[in-house]
């Protein structure tokens, strides 16, 4: 037996298994629930103003002589506003009525750190003093620790709480346990010798815990795509994020990441090419899901940390700056803009001054979406756009 394997093992059982008893006290009321929010965090902060882009305001292109945008080359969504040109595949959710944007979305006191704001992102809490992830309360209040998935990266803060963290998986394909030959029955036997009462209940909660991998990892591979899904990272983690609901294991949250968005040159470029693969990748899940018979089931909710300064650098890119964008999209989400234009001649050391409180945009989905308490998950109330 490798004992660094065996410690590594018993610690993430223990961590994943923390606070089990309460978790399943409240499992039986929300069980039969089968919706799933894919919450999609655009690393670094995107720019808003490039995004959804107030067309007919001259400040705007006075600000950005170089990085705007032209009116032709917009997707015109109200008399005026316009969706970048790398959102083509938006269209038709935006005319269907199923993608909603977010105008204008923020917090007090903005923070220009990415660490920093991530952070309050992440525990919605805007004091930076928060530790516990939003979603790690999510699945505290379902009942279910494994009700919650991050796929990718490095987790987040979202997902982790002072007993640990909700599963981080890296990708499907490796997602197995690799444990050497004779590991369960010492592992077992370890843990019989405990004297305290806690020892029966830890070992039925790992062996469950190898069990769930065990299934999933079978059921996953059971599972084929409905369409060719485009060659990125954000495509692939879709994909995967599809096969997970495919799988009716009750997924509630699943947390993707799409990182580059700090765009402080050649922002064109860059910020096109990225809003070109979200916008491919999420076309292709939703119509995956749809030829599934699934897509009723899955509302996806994106956000960055923060926006861009209004004006553009002399690097051809944006800086740090404050208010920003978000957007819903689903079947169910009801479309539209939810919000004002941003108003380019009030402005907050140059930044887009924030209306909507993002715990509010969070505070829908909660409520309306998942069917749970919003103030429980949020710790207090927030009033949020009608979106679903």
């Amino acid at each position: 037996m490798n004992r660094r394997e065996f410690l590594k093992l018993s610690a993430l059982a223990i961590t994943i298994t923390q606070g089990m008893p309460q978790f399943l006290a409240k499992a039986a009321a929300l069980a039969d629930d089968d919706k799933t929010l894919v919450v999609l965090q655009l690393s670094g902060g995107n720019d808003g103003l490039n995004t959804l882009v107030p067309f007919t305001n001259g400040a705007y292109y006075a600000a950005r002589p170089n990085i705007a945008i032209a009116k032709k080359d917009l997707i015109p969504v109200s008399a005026d506003l316009g969706m970048h040109p790398s959102l083509v595949k938006f269209a038709k959710f935006f005319d269907d009525g199923q993608l909603a944007w977010m105008e204008n979305v923020g917090y007090p006191n903005p923070n220009r750190s990415h660490f920093a704001s991530m952070a309050i992102w992440n525990t919605a809490d805007a004091s930076g003093m928060g530790r516990d992830g939003w979603i790690s309360k999510i699945s505290e209040e379902i009942g279910d620790p494994f009700c919650a998935t991050q796929l990718g990266g490095s987790p987040v803060l979202a997902i982790k709480n002072s007993n640990g963290s909700l599963p981080a998986i890296r990708s499907l394909e490796s997602f197995k346990l690799q444990i050497s030959a004779g590991l369960e029955p010492a592992f077992n036997n370890i843990l019989a010798l405990s004297r305290t009462g806690e020892a029966d209940f830890i070992k039925k909660s790992n062996m469950q815990m190898i069990e769930n991998t065990k299934r999933l990892s079978q059921q996953v591979a059971g599972y084929s795509p409905a369409v060719k899904y485009p060659k990125s990272k954000i495509a692939t983690r879709l994909q995967e994020s599809a096969s997970l609901i495919a799988t009716g294991d009750n997924q509630r949250v699943i947390y993707l990441t799409q990182g580059g968005f700090d765009t402080h040159a050649d922002q064109r470029k860059n910020q096109d090419r990225l809003l070109l693969e979200v916008a491919e990748a999420l076309a292709a899940f939703q119509e995956d899901l749809r030829l599934q018979g699934l897509d009723d089931k899955v509302m996806v909710l994106a956000f960055s940390e923060f926006g861009r300064r209004v004006a553009e650098n002399a690097s051809g890119g944006t800086d740090h700056g404050q208010g920003s964008v978000m957007f819903a999209l689903g079947k169910n989400v009801k479309g539209g803009i939810y919000g004002d234009s941003p108003d380019l001649e009030n402005l907050s050391q140059g930044d887009i001054k924030y209306k909507q409180d993002f715990r509010g945009v969070y505070a829908s989905a909660l409520d309306n979406w998942l069917k749970i308490s919003s103030s429980e998950v949020l710790g207090q109330n927030f009033t949020g756009p009608n979106y679903v």
